[in-house]
């Protein structure tokens, strides 16, 4: 299926490595030209060298998005590369290393602050474009109760940044700009934290594989897929959902 992305600009957030790598690679297949950052430059700089080697039209800088002068610079930079803006994907988080109550306000910043800040500079550009969206990374982490120590402050600001995403859906659907989350289950990627897991907590993975139907973890791939179709104008009269890419890890009834 041609998603229609020949002449989109997208920006992603966070696209050297995992979800977000794979993202821009979907992207930057399907025809996009893509702009995308992340903190790590050299591996930034390889996955830019590879799409660029490809053929592909992308673009990237080395930055962190908590510092919002330096992520704002980028932004703006990353627009006039692209020459305008037609679809936003919110895909970047980062590891929390601290405690206590510091620990939450590295989840405010991290997981909901930055997404809301990177929404209202993609505003204005994205009200120019055409078949305009915005996708947004959550986890199934925002609606479960028994989450891993380490998840508790990331949970609650997914489901902090699901409510805002759904309440931006209904305030911008009338601009014809539509509004998306998908919420990925454990995902497996190299050099990623499952990986880690399965190395030093084979219990733990173990039982994390059991929890979906298919009896394994998701791939960096498989979300990719979801947020190219939910970002693309064959998408077009979906708006304010929140799809779970989790291999049925959630195990409700989603009216």
């Amino acid at each position: 299926m041609d998603l229609g992305f020949a002449d989109k600009r997208v920006i992603v957030t966070g696209g050297s490595r995992g979800i977000g790598h794979a993202t821009v690679q979907t992207l930057i297949n399907e025809g996009a030209a893509v702009a995308t950052c992340a903190r790590g430059a050299e591996a930034l700089e390889a996955a830019l060298a590879q799409w660029q080697k490809q053929g592909g039209t992308a673009y990237g800088a080395s930055v962190d998005v908590s510092d919002s002068q330096a992520f704002a610079r980028w932004f703006e930079l990353a627009v006039e590369q692209l020459g305008g803006l037609d679809v936003f994907v919110s895909n970047v988080t980062s590891k929390n290393e601290y405690s206590g109550e510091a620990r939450w306000e590295q989840a405010f910043e991290a997981d909901l602050m930055q997404h809301i800040r990177a929404t209202e500079m993609a505003l204005p550009h994205l009200r120019k474009g055409k078949d305009a969206s915005i996708v947004y990374i959550a986890s199934i982490a925002s609606i479960m109760s028994a989450n891993m120590p380490t998840e508790t402050e990331y949970g609650a600001m997914k489901a902090a940044l699901i409510s805002y995403a759904s309440q931006l859906a209904h305030k911008l659907g009338k601009e014809n700009i539509r509004v998306n989350l998908l919420s990925p289950g454990p995902i497996y990627h190299k050099n990623g934290f499952w990986q880690g897991v399965e190395k030093h907590q084979p219990d733990l993975y173990k039982r994390a594989q059991a929890l979906s139907v298919f009896n394994r973890l998701g791939t960096a791939q498989e979300v990719a897929n979801a947020t190219a179709f939910l970002a693309s104008p064959v998408a077009s009269n979906i708006t304010g959902i929140n799809l779970r890419v989790d291999g049925g890890t959630i195990k409700t009834v989603n009216f």
